[in-house]
């Protein structure tokens, strides 16, 4: 079983693996998304939409959008690795 603090969107998972890993299959990519937000993140800022945007630098660098503690949906880093 795969647990983290965040819900986690099967749209989030499937930008995840759209943006970032494309060969990762759901379930891996669901499991990188939360050892990421785990254990990696960088910075936590809000935007001006009021949604927070989570930077992850890890393995895996992305940005994941969240609203209520629901990851809605990841970004690209926006730094090069």
């Amino acid at each position: 079983m795969i647990a983290g603090k965040y819900f986690i969107t099967p749209h989030a998972v499937r930008q995840f693996i759209k943006r970032t890993a494309w060969n990762m299959t759901y379930e891996e990519a669901l499991a990188a998304i939360i050892k990421g937000l785990g254990n990696d993140i960088k910075s936590i800022k809000e935007n001006h939409t009021g949604a927070t945007i989570i930077r992850v630098k890890g393995k895996w660098n992305f940005r994941a959008v969240v609203r209520d503690n629901v990851v809605v949906t990841i970004l690209k880093s926006g730094k090069g690795k």
